[in-house]
């Protein structure tokens, strides 16, 4: 069999790669498709960044996690010299900002203004590759304009258009809108769910219904339960080890409906006379988040010793924390994929989720799902769990065997198959 050519927009990879808030599931999804790739003998890796002056940075995140790198930059073999220290230079002082590489920036900078622009045949530096894939962005004008290149993206979620109030009012400001207007009926595109497929070809007319194909992702292997190690990570942030708890794992967004899911979970303890448990959430704070919370919590001082803010969590604490949990609470207004149920029942933890967009497609009959705006509802299955370990017990081994239906090596050979399958 021939071997597929593919260049690999990495740029989400050069852009997240940190620990903190912005390091997100498109991050994984896009850094676990490219190490399947990377492993398949018919498959052949070009990189490319799609924001010139994260690709140096680029070419050290990949060294990072595939220390064998040989991929090709596309990019970065076009640079001049001077081009090359000035996307070097750019690169560390964004990390460290130094004095002294601001100083050699400014100079390196000087120089460059006045030195004649490298013209880039991207057709000759493309002429071996057969498709282009981007994880999440847009693809770029210089790669759109080379016709001998079939173009896949992946479409993750259109909640930017389904909930227009939890994004920027200037649309020209927030990358999303500026990327549905590139949607056409000639490019190729993957979804990460059959309701995210039904999403966009409902809002983007454009797109051709015969070149659009769900592709259901997966979580890291690391997910898997892990007993032994519950107690160090809960030392470790500072929690409680008498107590048994209730988690949760997002970003604190509206949309998430975190607030809802305490003020239930209080009411729930209340209700129960419960003292044995507390709520652990886990994820980057967005600003205004805790006032908020504590504004439309009634007497909500009275639970802060029952509502604990972990923050941010490293990548290997994770699966001890999910492994330890009661149960996980996961109960969105929407969600493109949702990778954290998956993760959570790949570490034998029960989970709670809404009822709503994909997140049926994830869960199954493996866990307790819910209509996202009911308190009813969420209190009664709190109790449900809380008072039945049978059905806790049942929950947890269903989404053990649910989990195995999904792996990144099962993502990346459909993907490469509709691509062969394409050319």
């Amino acid at each position: 069999m021939k071997k597929l050519n593919i260049l690999f927009d990495a740029y989400v990879l050069a852009e997240c790669d940190h620990q903190g808030s912005s390091r997100s599931g498109i991050f994984f999804t896009a850094l676990n498709i490219l190490k399947e790739f990377s492993k398949n003998d018919y498959v052949e890796i070009s990189v490319y960044c799609s924001n010139k002056k994260f690709s140096y940075k680029l070419t050290r995140t990949l060294d990072k996690y595939f220390p064998n790198n040989k991929f090709k930059n596309i990019y970065l073999e076009t640079l001049t010299s001077i081009e090359l220290i000035h996307s070097k230079l750019t690169c560390a002082y964004k990390e460290k900002k130094s004095l002294i590489t601001k100083l050699k920036l400014l100079v390196i900078s000087g120089i460059k203004k006045h030195m004649p622009a490298k013209k880039i045949d991207y057709n000759k530096a493309t002429k071996n590759i057969d498709v282009y894939f981007s994880p999440v962005y847009k693809i770029p004008k210089e790669i759109k304009e080379i016709e001998h290149i079939k173009k896949f993206t992946l479409l993750h979620d259109i909640i930017p258009i389904l909930y227009p109030q939890y994004f920027p009012e200037d649309k020209d400001k927030y990358w999303f809108y500026n990327f549905i207007k590139e949607i056409n009926n000639n490019d190729y595109y993957f979804t990460n769910s059959i309701n995210t497929m039904k999403d966009f070809i409902k809002y983007c007319p454009l797109i051709d219904t015969k070149k659009i194909f769900p592709v259901p992702l997966a979580c890291s292997e690391q997910f898997t339960p892990q007993k032994e190690n519950i107690k160090s990570v809960l030392k470790k942030y500072s929690l409680p080890l008498d107590k048994k708890y209730v988690f949760s794992l997002c970003t604190l967004e509206p949309r998430k409906n975190l607030i809802r899911a305490v003020k239930c979970f209080i009411e729930f303890i209340n209700k129960n006379d419960i003292n044995d448990m507390v709520f652990i959430l886990g994820g980057g704070h967005w600003s205004g988040f805790l006032e908020k919370m504590e504004q439309e919590i009634p007497n909500f001082d009275k639970y802060k010793n029952k509502i604990l803010k972990a923050g941010y969590i490293a990548d290997e604490d994770l699966a001890p924390l999910y492994s330890g949990a009661e149960w996980f609470v996961y109960t969105s207004e929407y969600e493109g994929f949702g990778l954290p149920p998956l993760e959570a029942m790949s570490c034998g933890c029960p989970v709670i989720t809404s009822n709503n967009s994909s997140l049926p497609e994830v869960v199954g009959d493996a866990g307790i799902m819910i209509d996202f705006d009911s308190e009813k509802q969420h209190i009664q299955a709190y109790e449900q769990y809380y008072f039945n370990k049978t059905i806790r017990d049942n929950c947890a081994q269903k989404g053990l065997q649910r989990s195995k239906q999904f792996s990144w090596k099962k993502c990346s050979d459909q993907i490469i198959k509709i691509m062969q399958s394409v050319l």
